[in-house]
């Protein structure tokens, strides 16, 4: 009997009823019982916790829903000005197009100009230009272009090259062609022209060219002589003293020497001559085309005699 529980219910009217349990059946329930509340309150804490994180994970679903439309906002508005930036470069460019095409019609249009100027006054001097001819195909505007950029160049190059303005300041005092030699009075052949200048001036290159000859020339005394490469040469004598060397490169308005009375000279000047291809030229031309705006005409030049008291023979009434 000590193995039972005997469990006795009494009702209203006296009546009484006996319920017989066994000690392990009823530790079996209260175990049971205990093992399914636990399992309840498990249950309940996991659901509690699965809907927390639910809220928390709905909560940044939210917020990056949010996030994604002021992404897609932004992108927008950064496309808009994307597209105004490149309407604005497109205007820019065309615009500067536009100015770029206007500058460089203006330059070949000076260009043009500049070259009629110098054809006209190398013309004028009787020097020749070659015109260009053949080359690679280029289409009408760009082959006036590149012609006109070619003429420009070679133009430049001849202009460069041709000694033109005044070695010297001073005037000229015995021109080119025959005369009367002013040691003997007979007529003679002068190459060149004769510039008055002051003892120790500065004498100054016409064209860019390389020395060939500094050195003392007989009666022409110190004397230099530079080739421009394009069949003129141009000839300095009765120099004081050279500023150039044989082989030296010079540009146009260069000092190549000073001023003097060396050689067969009846005083200070300048003996100044122009040769092409080895045959002497009238310089005064050359000397007053100064100003490329207009070939300047050519004055009839007074001469001034000058007599010496020294003999010179009749051999050397060619150089003075």
């Amino acid at each position: 009997m000590n193995d039972h529980i005997h469990i006795i219910i009494t009702g209203a009217r006296e009546k009484a009823r006996t319920i017989l349990l066994s000690r392990k059946k009823l530790k079996l329930g209260i175990a049971l019982s205990a093992l399914l509340l636990c399992a309840v309150v498990v249950g309940a804490i996991i659901s509690t916790r699965l809907f927390v994180e639910n809220s928390n994970l709905s909560a940044q679903v939210s917020a990056m829903n949010l996030k994604l439309i002021e992404s897609t906002q932004e992108s927008r508005n950064y496309a808009d000005r994307i597209d105004d930036l490149l309407s604005k470069k497109t205007s820019q460019t065309a615009l500067f197009e536009a100015e770029k095409e206007a500058l460089v019609n203006a330059t070949l249009a000076e260009f043009k100009e500049r070259n009629q100027l110098i054809e006209n006054v190398m013309r004028n001097l009787g020097v020749k230009i070659q015109k260009h001819k053949g080359g690679p195909f280029l289409p009408s505007s760009e082959s006036q272009q590149e012609d006109l950029l070619l003429r420009t160049d070679k133009n430049l190059d001849i202009l460069r090259r041709t000694p033109l303005g005044r070695p010297l300041s001073g005037p000229i005092t015995s021109p080119f062609g025959y005369r009367e030699d002013p040691f003997n009075g007979k007529p003679a052949f002068h190459a060149g022209v004769d510039m008055q200048g002051r003892f120790g001036e500065n004498i100054v290159a016409t064209a860019d060219g390389t020395v060939v000859q500094a050195d003392y020339n007989g009666d022409y005394g110190r004397f230099v002589k530079i080739s421009h490469g394009n069949g003129f040469t141009t000839s300095f004598a009765h120099l004081q003293t050279f500023k150039v060397k044989k082989g030296a490169k010079v540009k146009r308005g260069q000092v190549i020497g000073l001023v003097g009375n060396s050689g067969r000279s009846t005083g200070d000047h300048l003996h100044y001559e122009l040769a092409l291809h080895e045959k002497p030229i009238n310089p005064a031309k050359f000397i007053q085309t100064a100003n490329l705006s207009k070939a300047a005409p050519i004055k009839k030049i007074r001469v001034a005699a000058v007599k010496d008291k020294r003999k010179i023979s009749p051999k050397d009434s060619t150089i003075q």
